[in-house]
């Protein structure tokens, strides 16, 4: 098993910080917000079953989620998947 890496922390908070600035700009609708999250985690959560890596991505999604509780479901499962499939 992969070892939990911090890291990635800076990582995050850029991303966090670009998002936020790109988030200004265009104002989403909660709603609209919780559909495309469900519909990024169904994604990840199939490719990462394909390729027999779920429970990996979903632990380290987890891990991200503890370590920085600001991260969203969707990211933390995008990164997480990422980190999996190098």
């Amino acid at each position: 098993m992969k070892k939990f890496n911090t890291s990635h922390l800076e990582d995050i908070r850029l991303y966090k910080k670009v998002k936020n600035v790109l988030s200004k700009k265009q104002a989403i609708d909660p709603v609209e917000d919780i559909y495309r999250s469900i519909a990024i985690v169904e994604s990840v959560l199939h490719d990462a079953r394909d390729l027999k890596i779920e429970t990996q991505v979903v632990t380290w999604a987890l891990n991200l989620m503890k370590q920085d509780p600001s991260i969203n479901i969707s990211d933390a499962m995008i990164m997480s998947y990422e980190t999996w499939v190098k």
